[in-house]
């Protein structure tokens, strides 16, 4: 895997094996802290799970996300019962508890929804453990996602996969709006990666109009990894850096390299320098300040090449 998404697998991971933590050792029972915060116009909700897994699982929900929710008696002052449920197609989350000044604690219990896992059975998903049933409901896994991967073509997931795909966010509608341009990842990693990077067909749309055309899935979700825009490809244009590779394009956006450090060497006499040299002076953190000090040693390097060598070597660093 590429580093710039090493980040991305990592992201994933930690969305379900941090969410499922609550689950292992609780039987189902966990404790909840909520607290509204109408500033944002939402509610915090923070699962835990006992001291011996201490697992959590802390998300942003709408009022109406959370069925049977009082709102005003969460917001009112003192101490009063507060209750409502989380509920998803694979199962929900019950909690009860008390509240008041917008926040509340109290206890929750999972249920699986077994029709939802008669459902992914009769697909040939396989059918849920308890674990992987709170996985599904935390992520908001649903059938639409299921039958919208068979839709296009997507191998079958397996549950897991199929809960790190509702954790990113991929929905019908946003498979449906890649699709439809000709853009769509054609593997479920990919299609993972595009949507936990934001990657959208308008992103993609730019990328073609700036002469990035034909690209790869992985070249994309690269490319979007270390935030390359449209802009930072017409300023690297702008400073005579035009058409460039998307693999050259990708280092300097993930090394910064912009027009201002390509200007700064270009005042000191080094103008017109490749991208491989220009990554290779940023990587190791040369500057025109740099230069400088070695000048005060009483070195003149007369390439970026020099430049590089001496910095290996240590030179002009005190």
């Amino acid at each position: 895997m590429n580093r710039p998404l090493a980040f991305v697998a990592a992201m994933v991971a930690t969305a379900i094996s941090v969410s499922s933590a609550c689950m292992a050792n609780s039987g189902g029972s966990m404790s909840f802290t909520l607290q509204d915060k109408p500033d944002r116009g939402k509610i915090q909700l923070t699962l835990m799970g006992g001291k011996s897994d201490g697992g959590m699982m802390s998300n942003s929900f709408s009022e109406t996300e959370l069925a049977g929710l009082d709102l005003s008696a969460l917001r009112q002052a003192g101490q009063r019962p507060i209750q409502f449920a989380y509920i998803r197609e694979p199962g929900r989350i019950d909690c009860n508890g008390y509240g008041g000044n917008s926040v509340a604690s109290g206890q929750c219990t999972f249920s699986a929804n077994q029709a939802f896992g008669n459902f992914l059975a009769e697909r040939g998903i396989g059918r849920p453990t308890f674990k992987q049933a709170y996985d599904l409901t935390v992520t908001g896994a649903s059938r639409d996602l299921v039958d919208a991967l068979a839709a296009h073509r997507y191998p079958r997931p397996s549950i897991d996969k199929l809960a790190e795909l509702a954790a990113v966010g991929v929905t019908r509608s946003y498979i449906g709006s890649l699709a439809a341009r000709g853009q769509a990842p054609t593997s479920l990693d990919d299609l993972t990666q595009f949507a936990a990077l934001e990657v959208t067909p308008e992103y993609i749309d730019a990328l073609a109009r700036a002469g990035y055309r034909g690209l790869s899935a992985d070249e994309i979700a690269q490319l979007k990894a270390v935030g390359v825009t449209p802009q930072l490809i017409a300023s690297l244009a702008s400073a005579g850096y035009a058409n460039l590779s998307a693999d050259e394009l990708e280092q300097m956006a993930a090394l910064d390299i912009d027009p201002a450090f390509i200007g700064g060497f270009a005042r000191i006499g080094y103008s017109k320098l490749p991208v491989d040299t220009l990554v290779q002076l940023k990587a190791l953190d040369v500057t025109p300040e740099y230069v400088r000090s070695l000048q005060a040693h009483g070195l003149y390097p007369r390439s970026a090449d020099q430049l590089v060598k001496l910095k290996a070597a240590g030179l002009g660093d005190d």
